[in-house]
């Protein structure tokens, strides 16, 4: 890709392409922009349905962006490419600091302790129907130690308060722990949820790449938290909306224990380029 040349990947005759939910012809978009690789790298395999996928950094014309990938691979021949950028120098420059994913990541789970590819496609399924129309009153597998990053950035377990989600930090939301977030309800003004989608399963890391659309419709304007605040929905959400959320979460013994999303803004109730 970074040679501008289709023909030095090992795609197949027929092979399926798009881009931020658009099918498109192998060789526009990030084929035409790239200039150069990032430094960060976050793996997923799984060879037995010869999925892969990656979070990284690229640059375009020098710009840096985040780029989720899946790649489906037949015959050592590249059969579908599925690929997300997202803009966001900032987020790009984070990860680079960062180098390399947590080490936690990249840990095998012992062969004895593996979950079942369903099991963990259910794990992440199920932190996707707790974040739609979140009210605090779900069950919420998550480890005690339970890290989540957003664009590179800590969004949880923070030592003092910042800004999240185009609202001011009224609430704490970044200080509290996974579960403690789930459980205060102030993802509530996530309307929907849906075409979830698990791009790759990868069982020897209890690993799994997720993509869905998480939907505003602009009907939620309050939410009464369950610490009894009452809580003002930013303007941000007040209209109809569609972010593109592809995140990673680490699995362990049926709770999650690491979660890496990117987001962006996608065009209002926007569909997969692959169902």
């Amino acid at each position: 890709m970074v040679a501008h040349d289709p023909s030095k990947a090992p795609l197949a005759p027929d092979v399926e392409f798009a881009q931020d939910n658009v099918r498109l012809k192998i060789g526009q978009a990030l084929w035409a922009t790239i200039s150069g690789l990032g430094h960060y790298r976050h793996y997923f395999c799984d060879p037995e349905r010869g999925d892969v996928g990656m979070i990284g950094v690229v640059y375009e014309n020098g710009v840096g962006a985040i780029l989720i990938m899946r790649l489906k691979v037949v015959n050592h021949r590249i059969t579908q490419a599925e690929q997300f950028v997202a803009h966001d120098p900032h987020g790009a420059a984070v990860y680079e600091k960062m180098g390399q994913p947590d080490p936690r990541w990249l840990e095998p789970i012992p062969a004895d302790q593996r979950e079942t590819r369903a099991a963990l496609d259910q794990a992440a399924y199920m932190y996707l129907e707790g974040l739609q129309l979140n009210d605090g009153r779900g069950v919420y597998a998550f480890t005690p130690d339970c890290q989540r990053t957003e664009d590179g950035t800590y969004t949880t377990n923070r030592p003092h308060p910042q800004n999240y989600g185009h609202a001011d930090e009224t609430v704490n939301f970044t200080s509290l722990d996974c579960t403690a977030q789930y459980k205060l309800g102030f993802l509530g003004f996530t309307t929907g949820v849906r075409d979830r989608r698990f791009l790759v399963t990868d069982v020897e890391r209890g690993a799994v790449l997720a993509s869905s659309f998480l939907d505003f419709d602009g009907t939620v304007t309050s939410i009464k938290l369950t610490n009894g605040q009452i809580w003002n929905v930013p303007p941000y959400f007040m209209v109809p909306r569609t972010n593109i959320a592809n995140e990673a979460y680490r699995v362990e013994k049926g709770s999650i224990s690491r979660i890496e999303m990117t987001m962006y803004e996608v065009p209002f109730n926007m569909k997969p380029a692959f169902p």
